[in-house]
């Protein structure tokens, strides 16, 4: 019998997690569009949703576990899989000490709530000091600035975004990436509301985005030029006697701190530094403290960069300093239907600084995880201590690790390397093992990242959509079984395997800040409550959240921690009223830039996300274009220190002089891998040319502002 559905789902492919309407015939998929009916997103999808039926169809997504061989990859079933995992990481375990295994998490795992329900337990069984992640090739300084302050490395404040009247945007593009770490579907929608409502909105970057062309004011700054930006403009405040932080006042500490620590980044002193006015700057500040309602956000350009976590740190302070904190239109901290800051701080995982250090270089790790920018030459670097084997889960370091070449070099000499991937990917070619588990349609999903950074509390439970075949396993049942074969206790490893990820998810919501508990009578939250509400559950805009919500010991904000204060004073001497100047071999700067039809690197493969043109080019300013004889389609090599990429020139007044840029995600040219797609537009590595020695305070890679030269190929290179 053929029958219709419709099925209404949050897309997990990014964090605005958009409410999506599937309607399928049997298990075909017939149609999908925006939810109408959800009161969080309201209709709203980008394209990337709309290539969830491509992506299931994929005929390069894999259904069953491959073993790679000298004659190729041969399919084989999961008891063999797991088994020969079990042997071999047992092996080298007994041999090379747990901390010769090595764990990657990408970035896909924070959108599905069984990764993160058993993440946990693999950490454990393993017993492994290293752990790598895309945080640090992403947030890291957000989490270090967050811990820092307030107590907890996942006590992100948000932008009150829908009642905000003066939105200040510094290195984000929010309107190509749906938010980040501001889970705010339809955010155009919402910024063009801020405007509607005779708000401002201003953007600061090296490039013109599409949120800069939807504000009202934008400035070109220079890449890793953001904390002189942001210095100046907490040293107007001071200066100019706008410092109100209101009631934040009463529960912080360091704010006469703060206030020596920027003295000497005056507007005048930074604006050859940072590209923009003296005048302006000042006028920035005085408008942003003038306003009812304002709020500065920060994110991935201020991050990625070698000042990331003292500008991420002085955006939260600017903020405070302002009166813009925990209240209506500024920043905020959410009321999340599962409490993932409350229930880690319980298990005591608030976050700390340097309690390990990495065998090379002596990084220190943050939160227990080590900078991924020092995963390859842990594994390269012989002697005690190296890392001998790799569980990869969802991720792809050579394409979004810094050196991305000697990630690569580093997974070819790797002893053994296990991926649990959909894919035969850049890094996923060199796992003896692969593990691919079922598609998202195809098992059920609670939003994780509205609970961490949503503009407005929501709850929402997405049922499976298509059944799962008989072949495959769901993310948290490859992860349960890993953890049940890095357990020697016979019943921990019976443990391991229970199913219970409903039930925990279950738990989390009754007992989270809206649930009903033990009282089952309560009409509080429950999964039954949350599953049986397909549009989800809308729990109210956000609410002060302070004083009670903070994790520091004596229940106050700290301004000024220690450590980046000695690092602000280190930097003061780089305060110069003469404008900066490049090598003469690398004169230029160089940035990523993100892509409305690109998730990372794995969306490539969608036929759907490609058009007629070349979208991994190199933007140059006319101007640098002119000093080099480049026109647009031109074929250029861009050297760095580390290594070059050709790729097409794309001249443009977007980007501001002196800066060139080169989307990330790309660069699908290598052997071996099993994406045809993808191959047929495989564009560069950006990450070929970025450097793994370049990190911030943090840990986190510092992929903007890199220094690079520019040459024109001849016709027959």
């Amino acid at each position: 019998m053929t029958t219709e559905k419709k099925h209404y789902i949050n897309c997990p492919i990014c964090e605005a997690e958009c409410g999506i309407e599937i309607i399928t015939r049997n298990e075909e998929i017939l149609s999908i569009k925006g939810d109408k009916q959800n009161g969080f997103s309201k209709g709203f999808i980008c394209p990337k949703a709309t290539a969830i039926k491509e992506l299931y169809n994929d005929p390069d997504r894999l259904r069953h576990p491959l073993r790679r061989t000298p004659k190729g990859w041969e399919k084989i079933g999961w008891k063999e899989a797991f088994d020969e995992i079990e042997n071999r990481l047992q092996a080298i375990r007994g041999r090379y000490g747990n901390d010769a295994v090595a764990l990657f998490l990408g970035n896909p795992n924070v959108h599905y709530h069984g990764n993160l329900l058993y993440i946990g337990f693999l950490l454990k069984a393993l017993k492994t000091k290293h752990r790598y992640s895309s945080s640090s090739l992403d947030q890291l300084p957000l989490m270090m600035a967050c811990q820092q302050m307030f107590g907890h490395q996942l006590l992100f404040p948000v932008p009150d975004i829908d009642r905000t009247d003066y939105f200040m945007i510094i290195g984000g593009n929010p309107a190509i990436s749906g938010g980040s770490i501001m889970t705010a579907p339809g955010v155009v929608h919402r910024i063009k509301k801020i405007r509607k409502r005779n708000g401002k909105v201003v953007v600061v970057d090296p490039a013109y985005t599409k949120t800069a062309s939807l504000a009202d004011t934008h400035f070109f700054i220079r890449p890793g030029a953001d904390l002189f930006f942001v210095a100046a403009m907490v040293h107007t405040l001071f200066e100019e006697g706008l410092a109100r932080p209101g009631r934040v006042e009463a529960y912080s500490k360091g704010l006469s701190t703060i206030k020596e620590a920027v003295k000497a980044f005056t507007p005048e002193k930074v604006s050859s530094v940072t590209g923009i006015k003296a005048e302006d700057i000042r006028r920035l500040a005085r408008e942003f403290a003038g306003a009812e309602k304002a709020v500065c956000y920060g994110r991935l350009g201020t991050c990625v960069q070698e000042y990331g976590t003292l500008t991420t740190w002085l955006i939260i302070v600017f903020n405070i300093i302002a009166g813009k904190m925990d209240q209506p239109g500024g920043f905020m901290f959410p009321t999340p239907a599962i409490d993932l800051v409350g229930f880690t701080a319980l298990a005591g995982e608030k976050g700390w600084v340097g309690r390990k250090r990495t065998r090379v270089s002596g990084l220190t790790d943050f939160g227990g995880e080590f900078p991924a920018s020092a995963l390859a030459e842990e594994i390269l670097t012989e002697g005690e201590g190296q890392i001998k084997a790799l569980i990869s889960v969802a991720g792809n370091p050579v394409l979004s690790a810094p050196n991305g070449r000697l990630m690569d070099k580093a997974l070819t000499q790797i002893d053994f390397m296990v991926a649990v991937d959909w894919y035969i990917t850049e890094s996923s070619r060199h796992a003896h093992i692969i593990l691919p588990p079922t598609h998202f349609l195809e098992h059920s999903n609670a939003m994780m990242m509205v609970n961490l950074a949503g503009v407005r509390n929501v709850a929402a439970y997405s049922k499976p959509v298509l059944k799962k075949s008989k072949e495959t396993r769901h993310n948290w049942e490859i992860l349960s079984e890993l953890t049940a074969r890095s357990l020697s206790n016979p019943l921990l490893r019976i443990a391991a395997r229970l199913d219970r990820p409903e039930l925990i998810l279950d738990f989390l919501l009754r007992f989270g800040p809206h649930g009903s508990g033990l009282r089952f009578w309560r009409s509080g939250l429950s999964l039954n409550k949350v599953r049986n509400e397909p549009h989800g559950v809308d729990l109210g805009p956000l609410v002060p959240r302070l004083p009670e919500r903070l994790f520091t010991k004596e229940k106050r904000i700290d301004l000024a921690p220690e450590l980046f204060v000695k690092a602000l004073r280190k930097i003061t001497k780089n305060v110069s009223e003469s404008p900066p100047k490049e090598s003469s071999e690398f004169d230029l700067l160089l940035i990523g830039r993100r892509q409305l039809m690109s998730s990372n690197s794995w969306f490539h493969n969608a036929p759907g996300m490609h058009g007629k043109t070349n979208r991994c080019t190199l933007m140059v300013n006319p101007m640098d274009a002119e000093k080099r004889e480049l026109h647009t389609g031109d074929r250029v090599q861009v050297s760095s220190a580390v290594g070059a990429i050709s790729l097409e020139a794309e001249t443009t007044d977007r980007i501001m002089p002196g800066v060139v840029s080169i989307p990330h995600g790309w660069g699908h040219h290598r052997s071996g891998i099993r994406l045809g797609v993808a191959s047929s537009h495989p564009g560069v590595s950006i990450n070929d040319i970025t450097d793994n020695r370049r990190i911030d305070l943090s840990g986190n890679a510092a992929f903007s502002g890199v220094p690079v030269r520019i040459e024109k190929e001849s016709k027959g290179e």
